[in-house]
């Protein structure tokens, strides 16, 4: 049985998430708390395998108080977002605090959406069970605070490095569940002058694809942004595709673009990495670099299958780092995986495709 904790200051989300929730025979919701200092003194007693959590509260904000399960007791944590930009903002850095997932609330009175929602929350929560988070120190929030910290000492200097796109004109990357985390760490480790053009698929609804573009954008060294229509595929350039688009690619006109679809869903996912990725295969070939992160289910393999079959190199995320062995394990166990790396390594493999020569 699978034991939950509903966090809401709604009486009424907290009913009907507890109706959803209950209605599947493996899960009981273990108890209720209408705000996060409630929640923190039940969290032992309740001893909950996964929680749900509002972040926008009275008192004690969400966000504060997964800063503070992840320190004191590791549990799973699904946030259930407004479906508006601040929510967006605030889940982003919800997950970057240790949440593994989030869904966004159809409405306010929840009446729309109802079963889509229901169906959502489930899975979800099945799936989080399964996660072993690890501890997280507390520290002090500096970007939510508007503090900042003097730095402890001086940043290494990286070595300097010659780039050359080589045979490879594009990198492609996929994910889903622990992806915003995961894509922060990867797309960090590339340095503005880095070589190819990045496209990228992270499962996520409207709103919250751009304000993820944003905050990578802030974030990182290369450029990042919602991809729109036509735009161009640039050198040191990121496209996140946005929620309820497809994204594929076309390297006919005057310079390589991406176009976007309002196709029918793909596996149940628009934008699809699948759909992205059998696109990168069928115009790059082998000048094409896949990259399949964390995340739920198989989207992405068939693709990646293709991809490979016309030369194309692909990465894969290594299960001890994902929060969901899922997407890349089907790339593994398909044996289309050039390399399996740990998600820290993943911009330095990319790096070691493209580098000519290294110089202090």
């Amino acid at each position: 049985m699978i034991r939950v904790m509903i966090v809401d200051d709604s009486p009424l989300v907290r009913k009907v998430a507890t109706d959803i929730l209950t209605s599947d025979s493996e899960i009981s919701v273990v108890t209720t708390a209408s705000n996060a200092e409630f929640a923190l003194r039940k969290i032992n007693s309740a001893a909950p395998d996964v929680i749900t959590m509002d972040i926008e509260m009275p008192g004690m904000g969400g966000i504060a108080a997964i800063r503070e399960i992840m320190a004191h007791r590791p549990t799973p944590i699904i946030v259930l977002s407004a479906f508006a930009k601040r929510g967006a903002e605030l889940t982003l850095h919800a997950l970057e605090h240790g949440a593994v997932d989030f869904i966004a609330k159809p409405a306010v009175s929840l009446s729309g959406g109802i079963n889509e929602i229901a169906t959502e929350l489930i899975e979800k929560v099945r799936h989080a069970s399964t996660i072993r988070v690890k501890k997280i120190e507390l520290e002090l929030d500096t970007e939510l605070e508007g503090k900042q910290l003097e730095p402890e000492e001086e940043p290494r200097k990286s070595p300097r490095r010659e780039y050359s796109p080589g045979r490879f004109e594009i990198v492609a990357i996929g994910t889903s569940t622990g992806g915003p985390v995961a894509l922060k760490t990867l797309l960090m480790g590339l340095p503005d002058d880095f070589p190819l053009g990045v496209v990228v698929v992270q499962h996520m609804p409207p709103v919250f694809t751009t304000a993820f573009a944003i905050r990578l954008d802030s974030l990182c060294s290369i450029s990042v942004k919602e991809a729109e229509d036509g735009d161009p595929i640039l050198p040191g350039h990121a496209l996140i595709a946005p929620g309820d688009y497809h994204m594929t690619v076309s390297k006919y006109g005057e310079r390589p673009r991406v176009l976007l679809h309002k196709w029918k869903p793909v596996s149940g996912h628009r934008p699809s990495v699948d759909v992205l990725m059998h696109s990168v295969a069928k115009e790059y070939g082998n000048h094409g670099i896949g990259v399949i992160m964390t995340g739920m289910g198989k989207d992405g393999a068939e693709g990646l299958i293709e991809l490979k079959r016309e030369g194309g190199y692909v990465i894969a995320q290594d299960k001890e780092s994902s929060v969901i062995y899922g997407m890349n394990r089907e790339v593994i166990i398909n044996g289309d995986a050039h390399e399996v790396v740990p998600v820290n390594e993943i911009a330095q493999r990319l790096l070691s495709q493209v580098c000519i020569k290294e110089f202090v």
